[in-house]
């Protein structure tokens, strides 16, 4: 995919059309590191629906990327025009195709797939979600599980309404604030949005991070919705500064969508990490 060097990177942390959860960051790049420059809505602001929302995003300017926490696009289903759908097992749709080689081969050594329970649903997930489960340990909302549909079409709305602009995985992506933090070690679950002061302390952790002035981090902990979009911010500046690519075990075309994560290390580092405790402690 086509990369270039980004100097703004807008999070938005997305709620209900007609809620109040929507959250936005700005993060602006100074010499190596992005400084927390903006955050929407502050304390007495309205809530960021639609019209506002748009018009924070586009007031950003150029040279800007946007990471949305939503899902951007549909399930392969839901896409398709084949007139009469001759079953999953007959799909040739690649991305079903992938979300069936993720799952490995069927066998009947569970209670569920000897009842018929469907490893996959591709009318209500995507593959990138299946990768995320199956290989990388992350178990994401599904694109229209429950609870999902209205969220979903609000991201693919938005997307559709700054279409003159942006471009999905070129200057707005897909993002997933729990897993970012997980893959980089910071936290393992959703405990962070119980608790400020684990959210006060994760911010402090974050390589190349640091705060503009007028902004604290205080302020950005004070809502779990404007701390995840900060962390979506963040890591849009991550993918675009160590320019990740969709792993090739995925085997998933990325126009069919994707949650950009912290990509998995290299094997040899796995393999050193896993002997050196092992090393140390037959030292004498």
């Amino acid at each position: 995919m086509h990369r270039k060097p980004f100097q703004k990177f807008v999070g938005v942390d997305l709620g209900g059309g007609k809620g109040k959860k929507t959250a936005l960051a700005l993060l602006r790049v100074i010499g190596d590191e992005v400084a927390v420059a903006g955050l929407a809505p502050r304390a007495g602001d309205p809530p960021l629906y639609d019209a506002s929302l748009i018009d924070a995003i586009r007031s950003a300017g150029d040279d800007v990327l946007v990471a949305i926490d939503a899902p951007l696009t549909l399930p392969p289903c839901l896409r398709c025009q084949v007139p009469v759908c001759p079953g999953q097992e007959n799909c040739v749709d690649p991305a079903v195709v992938a979300m069936h080689g993720l799952t490995g081969p069927a066998h009947d050594s569970t209670r569920d797939q000897r009842r018929g329970k469907p490893p996959v649903t591709p009318y209500t997930q995507r593959a990138t979600e299946v990768y995320l489960d199956r290989v990388r340990g992350i178990q994401s909302r599904e694109t229209l599980g429950q609870g999902m549909g209205p969220l979903t079409a609000r991201a693919i709305h938005l997307l559709r309404a700054l279409a003159d602009r942006f471009r999905l995985n070129e200057n707005v992506i897909e993002v997933y604030p729990k897993a970012t933090l997980k893959l980089l070690g910071l936290c393992r679950d959703n405990e962070y949005k119980k608790r400020m002061e684990m959210r006060l302390q994760i911010l402090s952790r974050l390589p190349a991070l640091t705060f503009a002035p007028g902004v604290w981090r205080e302020e950005c902990v004070q809502s779990d919705h404007l701390f995840d979009a900060v962390i979506c911010a963040y890591t849009g500046f991550l993918w675009s500064r160590d320019a990740w690519q969709v792993p090739v075990e995925a085997n998933s075309p990325v126009v069919d969508g994707w949650i950009w994560v912290p990509p998995a290390p290299p094997v040899a580092e796995v393999v050193d990490a896993e002997i050196e405790p092992k090393k140390r402690r037959s030292l004498p």
